[in-house]
C-alpha cells in the first residue's frame, strides 16, 4: 500500500453525487463496502497483479446508498495485488464445491508496487480533486 496526499482527502461530499462522478470516470464501489464505509476503485492495470487508486470513505450522514447518504473521504492510496498463474493445487473439484471457491488467494495481498502505477495514481488522483472541487459540498 502507497498512501497518497490529496486535496480531496477529509473532504464532504453526498453520496451519490461523488458515486456518479466516479463510476463515470471508471472507478468501481469495491465489494467490501458496509453500510457505513466504503471504498472507490480505479484500476491502474493487471499486469503482474492488480494494481489499484482507492479511495476510502466514510458515512457522516446516512447509511451508502441511502439517497441523502453524505461521505468524508479518507487517505486515498494505490494497492497491489499479485495473484497465482498456475493451477491451485488445493483447489476443490466438486461443481458444489466451485461455486463457493471460485476465487484465487491472492500471493501477495500488498505487493510491492512499480513506481510507474504511483505516477500513474498520482496523476488519476490530481484529475478526480479537479472533478470533486466541481461539486458543491
Amino acid at each position: 500500500m502507497y498512501e497518497l496526499d490529496s486535496k480531496i482527502e477529509n473532504s464532504v461530499y453526498s453520496y451519490q453525487q461523488v458515486k456518479e462522478v466516479l463510476e463515470q470516470e471508471g472507478y468501481a464501489l469495491g465489494g467490501a463496502w458496509d453500510y457505513d464505509h466504503g471504498y472507490f476503485d480505479y484500476k491502474l492495470a493487471n499486469d503482474g497483479g492488480y494494481h489499484f487508486l482507492r479511495i476510502p470513505f466514510h458515512s457522516v450522514r446516512g447509511e451508502i446508498e441511502q439517497d441523502a447518504a453524505v461521505i468524508r473521504i479518507d487517505k486515498p492510496y494505490i494497492l497491489t495485488h499479485r495473484y497465482q498463474n498456475e493451477v491451485d493445487a488445493y483447489a476443490e473439484s466438486s461443481v458444489i464445491q466451485a461455486a463457493f471457491n471460485q476465487f484465487q488467494n491472492p500471493v501477495e495481498k500488498d505487493a510491492d508496487i512499480p513506481s510507474n502505477y504511483i505516477e500513474k495514481g498520482k496523476v488519476v488522483l490530481q484529475n478526480l480533486e479537479v472533478l470533486l472541487a466541481q461539486i458543491s459540498n
